[in-house]
């Protein structure tokens, strides 16, 4: 949902570029919603830590004791990701030339909609190195790096690699490449594996250091204090990254391994003491990919609406299309999660069991 208001500013732009008059400030809800107009994109970080620490805490044992294949982690990752992403992708295409047609040419915020970036879309290439910019469902180029995670987290798991020393190594390594390399491989990287680590962190206390629950509780509020504090309040960061690279450091390093650390631990140790503590809130993170792939689209058909003038050019100022936005966004998420999402990825997963299962019945019997 971060990422959905960031992106709420695609509406201020006129074909690939920002109109001369948006103004951020101007946004609905600005003023409540800032952190998310104007560092929304952080939170695709967030989602890369999260996603190490889910794969270290669903997959690395399996893995480890041969109880899970290569082939059978690709289908589970495959069917869970592309058939909404090959859907969406086509529904952006169509949507895109709908659009460029009206606009002598020009899409709608993202420009090489070209047959090169189709063909590397489909393989979740569209952020390996290979493209020329952002295409078609843009959005994605976060799945295009989380394979690439897929594949390093399988291989360094597999080899028994992958404890808490580790993944903390890894991930020092990785954030010190990011800061030169440029490539967001490389955050992603340092994430993921920081995640591996706080994987380990958050069990070793569960089980072992029970105490320093309290600790870690408060140490993360207080982080939290002191990001809307200096978000909405102080503003101090600005200064701080105005020292240079060491500047940078504190500020990044600050979000990377303590802020979102924190968060994850402590969410996941509630979790594990109250049970189902969250469990009523399960929905929100069903409909998390659904929710991040559609929101595109459906910009895209608002963005129709006002080429075909049923729609005012600075609708998006009112903060009723806000709200409707995400009236729309939200139901529709739940009911793709619902009734394609899970219906087409259990047909998958269903189809691969009766192929490996048919295939180890024909095997001949060893003497």
């Amino acid at each position: 949902m971060a990422i959905v208001v960031w992106h709420w500013q695609h509406f201020g732009t006129i074909g690939n570029s920002f109109s001369e008059n948006f103004n951020r400030t101007g946004q609905p809800f600005y003023q409540i919603f800032k952190i998310f107009y104007e560092k929304g994109f952080t939170a695709v970080e967030y989602f890369f830590l999260l996603s190490g620490f889910t794969f270290f805490w669903l997959y690395r044992e399996p893995i480890q004791n041969r109880q899970l294949s290569f082939g059978e982690f690709w289908v589970k990752r495959f069917s869970r990701l592309w058939p909404l992403h090959f859907l969406t992708l086509l529904l952006v295409a169509l949507f895109q030339h709908l659009y460029t047609h009206h606009h002598d040419g020009t899409s709608f915020v993202y420009p090489f909609n070209d047959i090169y970036h189709f063909i590397l879309n489909l393989g979740f290439a569209s952020n390996w190195g290979l493209e020329r910019g952002l295409s078609f469902n843009a959005p994605v180029w976060v799945i295009s790096i989380e394979i690439l995670l897929y594949l390093v987290f399988f291989a360094v798991v597999y080899f028994g690699q992958g404890g808490l020393f580790f993944c903390f190594v890894a991930s020092i390594a990785s954030f010190a490449v990011a800061l030169y390399a440029h490539h967001v491989f490389f955050t992603g990287l340092a994430l993921f594996f920081l995640g591996g680590a706080v994987f380990h962190l958050t069990f070793l206390v569960s089980e072992e250091l029970p105490k320093a629950k309290p600790s870690i509780y408060i140490a993360a509020a207080l982080s939290w204090v002191l990001i809307i504090s200096d978000f909405y309040v102080l503003n101090f960061s600005d200064s701080i990254l105005k020292i240079g690279i060491i500047g940078k450091v504190l500020v990044i390093g600050f979000r990377f391994y303590i802020l979102y650390p924190l968060s994850v631990c402590s969410l996941v140790l509630i979790e594990i003491d109250k049970n189902d503590f969250l469990k009523s809130l399960s929905w929100v993170g069903d409909i998390t990919y659904s929710s991040y792939l559609l929101h595109f689209p459906l910009q895209l058909v608002f963005a129709l609406l006002v080429s075909y003038g049923m729609l005012n050019r600075e609708f998006y100022l009112n903060p009723v299309y806000f709200v409707i936005y995400f009236l729309i966004l939200v139901p529709l998420s739940y009911v793709t999660f619902l009734g394609f999402e899970r219906p087409i990825q259990n047909v998958i997963r269903n189809q691969y069991n009766r192929r490996k299962t048919a295939e180890q019945g024909s095997a001949p019997i060893k003497a």
